[in-house]
């Protein structure tokens, strides 16, 4: 089952190297989930890597008691999200939706497509199959929101997307 832990944003690699380093266990991972987006640096497009979500680390452990008891190793500011006193996992749902968004490696790959009248159609990346999900288009900076669901709540999360085209679908008389 995957859990989620809150630590200051900014540290979360740092985070998942020192639980890897000194606290997993066998069938344990740490991970954080990340997207890609295109940013512009002198004239020139370049592919860049961030958190989706900042301040997270998601762990996946069978003992999540084992796991608290042996994060208090760690000499940074971590803790497990609970509801009231219980610890409680990522959903299954949410579980899945965020699988198939990052796939194996936790990473939400930069997506393309192309406007057809009024709909987006992704023709390409993570995004694909997820045009339901889309709040947003920001054609400027190639990103979209998208509405994904975690701990029972649903966050607004921003990925990577060119617009290859606008197509116009033109009837003809």
């Amino acid at each position: 089952m995957w859990y989620v832990l809150q630590v200051r944003t900014g540290q979360e690699t740092d985070i998942v190297a020192q639980c890897r380093k000194r606290l997993l266990c066998e069938g344990e991972d740490a991970f954080v989930m990340f997207g890609e987006k295109t940013r512009r640096l002198r004239g020139k497009w370049e592919m860049k890597r961030y958190p989706l979500f900042p301040g997270y680390v998601f762990f996946e452990t069978p003992d999540v008691d084992g796991f608290r008891v042996r994060l208090q190793e760690i000499r940074a500011m971590t803790k497990v999200l609970k509801t009231g006193d219980e610890v409680v996992p990522v959903w299954p749902e949410e579980e899945t939706f965020l699988k198939r968004l990052g796939g194996k490696e936790h990473i939400a790959g930069y997506s393309q497509g192309y406007i057809e009248g009024e709909r987006l159609v992704v023709t390409e990346g993570a995004m694909k199959g997820f045009e339901g999900s889309i709040k947003r288009i920001d054609r400027h900076h190639r990103l979209v929101t998208i509405e994904a669901p975690l701990l029972g709540r649903i966050v607004e999360v921003q990925l990577g997307l060119g617009i290859v085209k606008r197509v116009d679908d033109e009837t003809e008389p």
